[in-house]
C-alpha cells in the first residue's frame, strides 16, 4: 500500500516487512531510498531524515537498476 506524508508530495512511501525487519521506502519516479524503522519511530521524523540526508539509494534505468552510495 502506497501512502503519502505531508511536506513531501512528490514522494509515494511504503512500509515493507523483511522477516522481522520493518523497512520504509520513498519513492519518486526512478528512485527509490530505504531506511530501517524501529516499532516506535515517527514515520514523518524517518521520512523527513531520509529524504534530506540518505545514505544511499538505489537509481533505476534501462537495462536494470545501479547502486549509488551518497
Amino acid at each position: 500500500m502506497n501512502f503519502t506524508l505531508p511536506g513531501f508530495e512528490s514522494w509515494n512511501f511504503q512500509i515493507v516487512f523483511y522477516g522481522s525487519v520493518l523497512i520504509l521506502e520513498a519513492i519518486r519516479d526512478s528512485e527509490t531510498l530505504s531506511t530501517v524503522l524501529q516499532p516506535m519511530d515517527d514515520t514523518c521524523k524517518a521520512a523527513h531524515g531520509l529524504i534530506n540526508t540518505p545514505s544511499c539509494t538505489l537509481i533505476g534505468h534501462e537495462g536494470g537498476s545501479q547502486a549509488s552510495s551518497m
